[in-house]
C-alpha cells in the first residue's frame, strides 16, 4: 500500500513541477475612449515576468479582444514582451481578453524538463502535451457590468464561461460560472481561485503553484459557484487531463485555463 501511495505521489510531482506556470490576463483601469491595455502572465501569479525566449514560440497567437463584433488580434506595445494594447480605442462596455499557449511536448528524465515527446526523449519518465489558456473580463467605464459579450463561450479547449458580470457580485456572494470542455460541460471538475494578494510566500525556487482561498468542483452542467471573500483580483483555474492518443509519442494531454477578473471595484 505505502509503495503505491509513493508511485502516485512521485508521478503527480512529476506531472506538476513543470507547470506550476498558468497563463493569466490582467488589464489595467479603462476609460472610454482610451486604449485598453494587457498583459500576458505566465509565471507565479500575480508577479509578471518576461516570457524566456525559447518559449516565445508558445505564444505565437497573439492575445485577442472580444466584443460584439467577434475577436480582434490586439498589437504587442509596451516595454515587455507580456504587454498588449487593443488597435484603436474602446468605448464603455464589457469585453473579454483571450491569451492561448500553443500545444506544446513536455518531457522529463533525469536532466529535467525539455520540450520533447517520447520519441525525441526515449528515457523520459513522464511526457505530456500542454495546452493553457487564460480569459479576463474587462468592464470599460464605472457603469459597466454588461453580461452579453462575456457569457459567450470564445471556444478555447477548456474553457470557464461567467454567468454573470462579477461587476454584479459582491463580496460573499456568489459568482456562477461553467466549465466546458470540447464546449461541452464538464462535470466533476475541481475548479480553485485565489485572488493578488492571498499567498505572499515566495515561490521563484520551487515553482509551486499559490496557495488558493477557494475550491469546488462542478455539478453535472458543468457549473459553479465561486464564492470571493475579498474584494480585489480574482484568479480561477481548471485543469483536465487525459491520456495522449498515441502513448508511444506522449501520455498525457493536459489542458489549463484561468478566468480573472475584479470583484468590488465597480460601481457597487
Amino acid at each position: 500500500m505505502k509503495k503505491t501511495v509513493l508511485l502516485i505521489t512521485s508521478a503527480l510531482f512529476l506531472s506538476t513541477a513543470a507547470h506550476a506556470h498558468r497563463v493569466w490576463v490582467e488589464t489595467a483601469h479603462t476609460h472610454g475612449g482610451e486604449y485598453l491595455n494587457a498583459e500576458l502572465g505566465y509565471g507565479e501569479f500575480p508577479e509578471l515576468e518576461p516570457i524566456a525566449k525559447d518559449r516565445l514560440h508558445i505564444f505565437s497567437k497573439p492575445m485577442q479582444l472580444v466584443t460584439e463584433k467577434g475577436k480582434e488580434n490586439m498589437l504587442q506595445k509596451g516595454t515587455y514582451n507580456y504587454q498588449y494594447r487593443s488597435n484603436h480605442p474602446v468605448k464603455d462596455g464589457s469585453y473579454l481578453v483571450i491569451a492561448e499557449y500553443q500545444p506544446t511536448f513536455w518531457s522529463k528524465n533525469q536532466a529535467g524538463w525539455k520540450q520533447n515527446d517520447m520519441k525525441q526523449m526515449p528515457d523520459a519518465a513522464y511526457c505530456e502535451q500542454t495546452r493553457m489558456y487564460g480569459k479576463n473580463i474587462v468592464n470599460v467605464g464605472h457603469e459597466s457590468a454588461d453580461t452579453a459579450v462575456i457569457t459567450k463561450q470564445v471556444g478555447q479547449l477548456l474553457e470557464i464561461v461567467p454567468l454573470d458580470n462579477p461587476a454584479n457580485v459582491h463580496v460573499g456572494e456568489r459568482f456562477k460560472v461553467r466549465v466546458l470542455y470540447r464546449g461541452e460541460p464538464l462535470p466533476g471538475a475541481t475548479l480553485t481561485a485565489t485572488y493578488d494578494g492571498f499567498d505572499n510566500s515566495d515561490r521563484k525556487k520551487t515553482h509551486k503553484t499559490e496557495a488558493q482561498a477557494f475550491s469546488d468542483t462542478t455539478n453535472d452542467n458543468g457549473e459553479v459557484d465561486i464564492i470571493p471573500l475579498r474584494q480585489g483580483f480574482w484568479k480561477a483555474n481548471v485543469e483536465y487531463k487525459t491520456d495522449f492518443p498515441d502513448q508511444k509519442v506522449c501520455q498525457k494531454e493536459s489542458t489549463y485555463t484561468t478566468l480573472t477578473f475584479q470583484i468590488g471595484h465597480s460601481h457597487h
